[in-house]
């Protein structure tokens, strides 16, 4: 799991640092990162029956608060995120260090347990994902699912709370 976390911090190292050289009309580093985070997204909810037994709810539930998904939705189920996902950068950012540190917890829990068979189906599956299929994956998500951003006449929120 460490190799997969590290291949996922250099993808976002590198869309932070394609960022700094250019200055283009279409914001490409707000559509890779939202990309980026919709494929994370993916992989955590396949694995969510496993990822809810190993991480406190209280973690889970901030990761869906930021996706901006309803509190009535299964959280163990796909929501889906096509013209929901938000186009603020720093939230972006911070969706994708959460996701990074849930899987780091993740990977600590499961070293830590004396029999961990269960959790053998999530290691194979991020072993198949090397750097190169994952920049294929989100490449081929970019193809097949315009339009993730939300609208921009619609409220970027993470809180109702007024205090």
């Amino acid at each position: 799991m460490d190799v997969f976390i590290n291949n996922i911090f250099s993808i976002y190292k590198l869309i932070n640092e394609n960022k700094k050289k250019t200055k283009d009309i279409i914001q490409t580093t707000i559509l890779s990162k939202q990309y980026l985070v919709y494929y994370l997204y993916r992989i955590i909810t396949k694995f969510m029956n496993l990822i809810s037994i190993a991480l406190p709810s209280k973690d889970i539930k901030v990761f869906i608060k930021l996706l901006l998904i309803p509190k009535e939705h299964d959280y163990k189920k796909n929501y889906p995120l096509v013209g929901k996902l938000t186009n603020d950068e720093h939230t972006l950012d911070l969706i994708i260090k959460t996701i990074l540190l849930m899987l780091t917890n993740l990977d600590k829990y499961i070293n830590i347990l004396p029999n961990a068979t269960s959790y053998d189906i999530l290691y194979k599956f991020l072993q198949q994902k090397d750097l190169r299929t994952i920049l294929t994956d989100i490449q081929d998500l970019y193809s097949l699912i315009p339009g993730l951003s939300v609208h921009s006449s619609r409220f970027n929120y993470v809180s109702d709370n007024k205090a």
